[in-house]
């Protein structure tokens, strides 16, 4: 692998925040205000025009049709010197849930798995609740007999992003590669949490989805994983009315990423440089 360029794909479902982060993130490195800073201007970031354009007027952006794919390449330089490539995505989560309810994936797909150095999970706590499936009910609700033949077992959400890293680590080693790329688990809206600051993400990833971290910890181990709290927003924003202290201020002052020790840092850049330096070492 070339030093200097590292490719990342980014897997997450429908409503994790995968839109909003990217535009947050290329704002902050824009503006300067974080650990990258770009090499050569962008040629093409209209994946994100939309996205920053609604930030910039207090509202959230519109959700990603489910049919798009686009990516935009930022050539960044990290404050130690290291040159990154960046290829950002924008793509309709409803795609990865199609991957995962088909069990198909097309050569686009392939080729994103394959060619990338690191992967990054968005996954949204709240919306991924620890529910009731055929892995947590108890051994005797399993055995007994269904009546009714075309109810089908449930699949909670923390199955469903197990079988969909299982996917990923197939794919990607079908090709007789080695080990997989390393992984960093980003826990997004941290903010509708209402946690208190220390709380360390792979303690609430323990907590609120055990067999997601069972399975990420026990596959990577910690010198090749990763786990952040990310709010790319700082706040919830409203589609009926504009948050004027957003527009006011601008969006490049709102938003946190909480780091691996529990600390807040308006740094949104971390959890990509932390993925450089797994790389690097690994």
């Amino acid at each position: 692998m070339n030093d200097a360029s590292i490719r990342i794909a980014l897997f997450g479902e429908s409503d994790v925040g995968k839109s909003h982060y990217g535009g947050q993130l290329l704002s902050r490195i824009e503006t300067e205000s974080c650990e990258l800073k770009m090499r050569v201007t962008p040629a093409d970031l209209t994946p994100f025009d939309e996205v920053r354009t609604q930030l910039n007027d207090g509202l959230p952006a519109s959700h990603t049709p489910s049919s798009v794919y686009r990516e935009s390449i930022w050539q960044v330089v990290t404050k130690h010197g290291q040159q990154l490539d960046l290829t950002w995505p924008d793509y309709g989560g409803e795609q990865v849930r199609q991957l995962i309810d088909t069990r198909r994936m097309g050569p686009e797909w392939w080729e994103r798995i394959q060619s990338a150095d690191g992967w990054i999970l968005m996954v949204r706590p709240k919306l991924a609740k620890q529910d009731a499936d055929i892995f947590s009910r108890p051994l005797g609700d399993v055995r007994r007999p269904n009546t009714d033949a075309d109810i089908k077992p449930h699949r909670s959400s923390q199955a469903r992003l197990v079988e969909l890293l299982q996917m990923l680590l197939h794919s990607y080693q079908t090709r007789g590669r080695g080990s997989p790329p390393v992984l960093t688990v980003l826990l997004s809206c941290w903010d509708e949490l209402e946690l208190a600051e220390g709380i360390k993400p792979s303690e609430e990833l323990a907590s609120r989805l055990p067999l997601l971290w069972s399975f990420v910890n026990n596959r990577w181990g910690s010198d090749r994983l990763a786990v952040f709290g990310l709010s790319a927003l700082g706040t919830a924003l409203s589609t009926d009315k504009a948050n004027e202290e957003f527009r006011n201020r601008g969006p490049e002052h709102f938003g946190y990423v909480v780091s691996a020790e529990g600390q807040r840092t308006s740094d949104l850049t971390l959890p990509i440089v932390r993925i450089a330096e797994m790389i690097r070492h690994r």
